[in-house]
């Protein structure tokens, strides 16, 4: 692809800034102030074109946002369209027994395969509804992130103060206790930490790869419903928090990213074939 050179160009009531190639002097696009529109030949240029034309935009690099990833998802694809814990209900529908089972299942105060499932769904629907109110504060959110292994993300959030994937565990009247990579509920040894952290390593590695640049992802942990939460200490890279306080945890979050760097990630992860490759 080579490097790519920047040079400032006014004329005739014009203001650009000009992309070539620094090699062969190839013109790659231009980048208007006065319309804050990027123009560029080879729509596979874009986002060369934005990472040099970064420095050169100062601080209007949020004028940038709108361009980055113009090409909508292919249909079916839109991750934005999914709902919280849809991918977990439709699992719960799958091994939900008959009429006459579920009937002398709650009599004799049974638990079916599709229980946990539903538990399981109406967490995720608890915690995706406080997460949409973030939105309204600049943030953006995705739900129910179906993946190539058939497990999902429950929740993935972009904005000022970084990345984070939320998985969520809803344990009714539970006394949860998390130490370290430890998590108890009621006393039972559970391995969330490390699931948690695994999530977060892998979708950074798929967002950098697609972004072509570093992208930090932070897990977390959300318990809803529990009788207690007590974190005795917390693990070193994976948040374990109360699913009603979320909303406080991440507007409280120093900012990280640019609204470019925002838009550019979420351009990204809303594509549905991102995490089923």
């Amino acid at each position: 692809m080579g490097e790519l050179t920047v040079k400032a160009w006014k004329r005739y009531g014009k203001d650009r800034l000009y992309v070539t190639y620094t090699a062969t002097g190839g013109n790659v696009g231009y980048y208007d102030r006065q319309t804050s529109a990027l123009h560029v030949e080879d729509p596979a240029m874009r986002y060369p074109a934005l990472e040099a034309l970064a420095p050169f935009v100062g601080g209007d690099i949020s004028a940038l946002a709108h361009v980055v990833d113009a090409t909508p998802p292919a249909p079916g694809r839109d991750l934005t369209n999914n709902v919280a814990g849809n991918a977990v209900r439709e699992r719960a529908a799958e091994l939900s027994p008959g009429r006459f089972q579920r009937i002398a299942a709650k009599l004799l105060g049974l638990r079916t395969d599709a229980t946990s499932w539903e538990v399981g769904a109406a967490g995720e629907r608890r915690v995706g509804s406080r997460l949409d109110r973030l939105e309204a504060r600049g943030w953006n959110v995705l739900h129910s992130i179906p993946l190539k292994s058939g497990a999902d993300i429950d929740h993935l959030v972009v904005g000022p103060g970084g990345v984070f994937t939320i998985n969520t565990k809803h344990h009714p009247g539970a006394r949860v206790t998390a130490n370290g990579d430890f998590v108890r509920v009621n006393g039972q040894l559970n391995h969330y930490v490390r699931n948690s952290r695994h999530e977060a390593s892998a979708a950074a590695k798929r967002l950098s790869s697609a972004c072509r640049l570093p992208v930090g992802v932070a897990g977390v942990l959300a318990f809803v419903g529990v009788q207690s939460l007590t974190v005795k200490e917390p693990p070193a890279d994976v948040l374990v928090v109360p699913g009603e306080r979320l909303e406080r945890v991440f507007l409280a979050a120093p900012q990280t990213l640019s609204p470019y760097m925002q838009q550019r990630i979420y351009a990204v992860a809303r594509r549905g074939e991102l995490w089923l490759a």
